[in-house]
C-alpha cells in the first residue's frame, strides 16, 4: 500500500473466490479537474509551475506544457528546441525505468537496490538540462541559439553505458538487443547475473511468464482535431477519467511503443501482453533509449525532430508526447493573453481504466492464498506502473478451494 498525497492514489478491490479473482475494481481519486487551477494565469507563470506541481515525470509534463503554450501562443519553435526537450524525456524515462529495476525488482527478489546508476543517469540529466536551457525554463525560444560542446557529455556517457551494460544487461547492449526469441533470453537470464537476469529467470521459472496476459489494443495515434473534440464535448471530463479509443479501452506503455521489436514479437506470440513480454519491453527501451541519447547529443545532426500536432484553432495549443509510462496529452486554451482552460490527459488513466489493461490482467488471476495473490497482483500493476501510489485490496467471497488454472 502506497501513502496517497495531494496527488491522490488508485484503490484497487479484488474479489476472491475459490483461488481465482472473480471482480476487480478500479478507482482514482486522482484530482484531475487541478489543471483548472492555471486558469487566469499568463502562459509563462503556467510553464513554470506545472512540473512542479506535477513531479512525477515532471520533465515530459514540462514539455508537454511547454509545446500546448507555445502553440497556443502561436510562438514559434525551431527543431533543435524541440530535439533538446525529447532527449530530456529519454533522461527522464530511463531514470523511471532504472527506478523500477533497482527499486521494485529487487524488493520482489529480497536483493539490496543500488542507486548509484539512478543518481549517476539524474546527475546528467540535470547538467543536459542547464547546458541547453540555462534559465531552467523548458518553455520559451530564448534558449533556442545555446550550443553545448557534445564532449562534456560523451565521457559521461560513456560511465553510465558501462553502468547499464554491467549492472543491468551482463553484456555490451547492442549484442543484447540481437536477443529476438524466448529460447536466447531465456539462455541470457538463467545466468543470473544481474537484477534483470534473476527477475526474467524468476518469472519464467514460476510459471509467470503470462501472467495478466489479457486482449487490448495498444493506443493508436491521436489526431489533434480529433482531441480537441473530445475535450471540448460534452463529455469531457468523462473523457479525462476514463479515456477511449475506437470505443474502448486502450493502452499506452513501454510495451506498445516497441511492440515491433523481433524480441517482443516472439514473446508476444507465446505470452501474449503477460509479465515477462512486460519485464522484456522494459529492457528494451532501456537499452534502445541508451543508444538515442548517445545519437541524439554527440551527433544531434542525425536525430529527427518530432513535432507536436497541428494547431487546431487560434489561442488552442495541444500536444502529445511519450512519457516513461505511456502517452501524456495537454491542451491549453487561451483568451486575452491567459490561459482560459487547460486539461491533461495522463497514461494512468488509459492504463488504469475500470476496464482497462489492469483490469484485465488482474480478472481470473489464480492463486493459492491471499499472500501469492498479492505478490502476483502487485506484480503486474507494477509492471504496468502507476504515476500514483495505490492501495490493493482484497476480499474472499468463501472459502478457497484449488487455485484454478491460469
Amino acid at each position: 500500500m502506497a501513502e496517497a498525497g495531494v496527488e491522490g492514489r488508485l484503490l484497487i478491490d479484488l474479489g476472491w473466490r475459490r483461488g481465482r479473482v472473480t471482480g476487480v475494481s478500479v478507482h482514482s481519486t486522482r484530482p484531475l479537474n487541478m489543471p483548472r487551477m492555471f486558469c487566469g494565469k499568463k502562459p509563462a507563470e503556467v510553464a513554470v509551475a506545472l512540473p512542479l506541481i506535477y513531479s512525477v515525470c515532471g520533465v515530459a509534463q514540462g514539455c508537454a506544457a511547454a509545446e500546448a503554450l507555445e502553440q497556443a501562443l502561436g510562438m514559434p519553435v525551431s527543431p533543435a528546441v524541440r530535439h533538446r526537450r525529447r532527449l530530456l524525456i529519454a533522461f527522464e524515462t530511463l531514470k523511471e525505468h532504472l527506478w523500477q529495476i533497482e527499486l521494485k525488482w529487487t524488493r520482489f527478489l529480497d536483493r539490496a537496490p543500488d542507486r548509484r546508476g539512478i543518481t549517476q543517469l539524474f546527475s546528467l540529466m540535470q547538467d543536459f538540462r542547464a547546458a541547453h536551457f540555462p534559465a531552467g525554463r523548458l518553455f520559451a525560444a530564448e534558449d533556442s541559439n545555446v550550443q553545448a560542446t557534445p564532449v562534456q557529455f560523451a565521457d559521461r556517457l560513456d560511465d553510465l553505458e558501462r553502468y547499464l551494460d554491467s549492472r543491468i544487461f551482463s553484456q555490451p547492449r547492442q549484442s543484447w538487443l540481437e536477443i529476438c526469441d524466448r529460447q536466447s533470453l531465456s539462455k541470457w537470464s538463467r545466468r543470473c547475473a544481474t537484477v534483470a537476469q534473476q527477475m526474467l529467470f524468476q518469472v519464467e521459472n514460476r510459471g509467470q511468464a503470462g501472467l495478466g496476459r489479457t486482449r487490448i489494443a495498444a493506443l493508436g495515434a491521436l489526431d489533434a482535431k480529433y482531441l480537441n473534440r473530445r475535450l471540448t464535448g460534452a463529455g469531457a471530463d468523462q473523457f479525462i477519467a476514463q479515456p477511449d479509443w475506437q470505443d474502448a479501452p486502450a493502452e499506452t506503455s513501454a510495451f506498445t511503443r516497441h511492440c515491433d521489436h523481433p524480441l517482443l514479437l516472439s514473446l508476444a506470440k507465446e505470452w501474449g501482453n503477460g509479465l515477462l513480454t512486460r519485464s522484456a519491453a522494459r529492457l528494451v527501451e532501456l537499452a534502445l533509449l541508451t543508444d538515442e541519447l548517445r545519437n541524439g547529443i554527440v551527433d544531434p545532426g542525425t536525430s529527427d525532430s518530432v513535432e507536436s500536432g497541428p494547431c487546431v484553432g487560434p489561442g488552442i495549443g495541444i500536444s502529445q508526447v511519450e512519457a516513461a509510462r505511456g502517452r501524456l496529452v495537454h491542451r491549453a486554451e487561451l483568451a486575452a493573453g491567459r490561459v482560459a482552460n487547460y486539461q491533461i490527459l495522463a497514461p494512468t488513466e488509459w492504463n488504469f481504466h475500470p476496464k482497462g489493461v489492469l483490469a484485465g490482467s488482474l480478472l481470473g488471476l489464480a492463486a493459492g492464498n491471499t499472500a501469492d495473490l498479492q505478490q502476483r497482483a502487485e506484480l503486474l500493476i507494477n509492471a504496468i506502473d502507476p504515476c500514483v501510489g495505490y492501495q490493493l485490496r482484497i476480499g474472499v467471497s468463501e472459502s478457497n478451494g484449488e487455485p484454478g488454472r491460469e
